[in-house]
């Protein structure tokens, strides 16, 4: 190694010592001024009351020194004695004030530390705040002012008590804000509370899964530009303007159906109550915003829709029996008054059909309303391929044998209500040779299910009928849901059979379902649990 090289290796290794002596030095003067408290010492306060102390120190020193220099000058001196007299007031002068100025410095330092540690103590948050009520008696290990009792106690307990009083209010508030977005998260109604730009300041979880609002409140959009609906944001507007509460209704789309909701929206206005100063005499707070809860009722309208429908129907469909019953019986009373017996006979006859039509109707709407009261299921072990066959016979001879009933059973035994089983394969397979063609095929299928349906047994019925729009399908199991009224008419029926079906299959802890298209017929799946 070259002596050049070896210098610089040297100097190199040098570096970091130096580096760490440079940063222990730093290190002692922080400290140092830790200590002191020159960190957040109050300045400015302090300023002002030291120069006003200096100002009048100084004053007074130099007033004192002008007349004692008047004194000489009247004493009569001579030049040489006036100047040494001169020099050592100047001396005097400069030392009073030097004097004079650390005397103040310090007295006005150690007056205004306890000032400063409170301030450092507070903004730093090392300040130990108080519970409120709890003085200090002095047993703490980190008192502020252990050596400086009296005001100074006094204000370190305060300011304790004024810091536990905010932080009681801020855990508080921290827990009344946990509690209230739990509740809002939990609720099923969709909550925003937007600003008088209709900017979003909160929303719950059930809002941003209708209507797509992000994961955060910084990525969501204005709901004037989210919400295309007039009536919704003519309802936010009014709300806003008016400071009224409104509730309207509107139907809109969702992020998470696939057709339009009806929604029942209530928005409250949101006042600023603490802007006491700005609300004239008889007027009302400032509002800076609202709050909106969107409450879905498009099951509620259903619901009610179904009702209605119900009613309308099961009116209909007792009025029309009834009222054939009493035009046939009143015919048949003047035939036999005239001695047409026979005429009256073949009345009696269509009187007979509409009574036994109307206690077929009054027949499954009380078992209808049985199964929807959740009746006790009577589960026993059947065999399917059994009762089937049963079925096949008994419907064969109704509708003198115009179909090919084709049974196809790979279950040995189901657990299930053997009266139920028999109903669910009675109503379906009527139901298939109703609307299918004469001479096809019907087949009706038990199996172990697959996939999903691992364990189950499920039973289909296939047909070769017009089948169904997938507009019908979802209302397809309705009491008096008629797909074609006019058809249903031809091949009678309650209109109940569907819907029987499936509260039984429900009944049993299984699910229903229809697969259909138009021109390839209808297959009905019904899933039974084997336990």
């Amino acid at each position: 190694m070259t002596k050049t090289s070896k210098s610089a290796f040297e100097q190199q290794s040098r570096q970091p010592a130096e580096w760490r002596r440079r940063r222990d030095r730093v290190r002692r003067l922080k400290r140092v001024l830790s200590w002191l408290s020159l960190r957040g010492f109050p300045w400015r306060i302090a300023g002002g009351h030291f120069g006003l102390q200096i100002s009048g120190f100084v004053v007074g020193l130099a007033l004192t020194v002008y007349l004692l220099r008047e004194g000489a000058v009247s004493a009569e001196l001579t030049n040489s004695q006036l100047d040494l007299f001169d020099q050592k007031l100047t001396w005097v002068f400069t030392l009073a004030a030097s004097l004079g100025v650390g005397w103040f410095f310090l007295t006005t330092y150690w007056a205004f530390r306890p000032l400063s540690r409170v301030l450092r103590a507070v903004k730093q948050g090392t300040f130990k705040a108080r519970p409120l009520g709890e003085e200090s008696d002095g047993a703490e290990i980190e008192e502020l002012f252990v050596d400086e009792p009296g005001e100074w106690a006094e204000l370190e307990r305060s300011v304790g008590r004024l810091a536990g009083r905010i932080k009681d209010r801020e855990v508080e508030i921290t827990r009344e804000r946990e509690e209230l977005v739990t509740i809002l998260s939990s609720v099923n109604d969709a909550i925003v509370a937007m600003g008088k730009d209709t900017e979003p300041l909160y929303f719950n979880s059930r809002f941003a899964v209708l209507f797509g609002a992000g994961g955060s409140l910084g990525a969501a959009q204005p709901l004037r530009e989210r919400f295309r609906v007039p009536e919704l944001l003519d309802g936010f507007n009014r709300v806003l303007q008016e400071g009224r509460t409104r509730t309207f209704r509107v139907r809109m789309r969702t992020e998470l159906h696939l057709n339009e909701r009806d929604f029942s929206i209530s928005v409250s206005p949101l006042f600023l109550r603490e802007a006491e100063e700005f609300v004239s005499p008889g007027g009302r707070p400032p509002i800076y915003g609202a709050v909106a809860i969107f409450h879905d009722i498009s099951e509620l309208k259903q619901t009610e829709q179904m009702r209605m429908d119900f009613v309308a129907n099961a009116s209909h469909e007792l009025k029309t029996p009834l009222t054939s019953i009493k035009g046939y019986v009143d015919a048949a009373k003047m035939d036999l008054e005239d001695g047409r017996i026979e005429e009256a006979r073949g009345f009696l006859d269509v009187a007979t059909r509409n009574v036994d039509r109307l206690m077929a109707l009054v027949y499954d709407l009380l078992e209808l309303a049985t199964l929807e009261s959740g009746a006790e299921v009577k589960k026993s072990l059947v065999s399917p391929q059994e009762v089937t066959e049963a079925t096949v016979r008994m419907l064969e001879g109704r509708h003198r044998a115009r179909h090919r009933l084709r049974v196809e059973c790979s279950v040995d035994r189901l657990l299930a209500d053997p009266r139920r089983i028999e109903q669910v394969l009675t109503n379906l397979i009527d139901n298939a040779m109703k609307y299918s063609p004469e001479d096809s095929e019907i087949r009706i299928v038990w199996e172990p299910g697959q996939g999903a349906n691992s364990g189950d047994t499920v039973l289909r019925v296939r047909d070769s009928g017009p089948g169904i729009s997938d507009e019908h399908l979802p209302r397809l199991f309705e009491r008096f849901y008629r797909v074609d009224a006019g058809r249903a008419r031809e091949v009678g029926g309650t209109g109940l059979g569907l819907a029987i079906v499936k509260h039984i299959v429900l009944s049993h802890g299984g699910s229903i379902a229809v697969r259909s298209k138009i021109g390839e017929g209808s297959e009905f799946l019904c899933r039974f649990p084997n336990k």
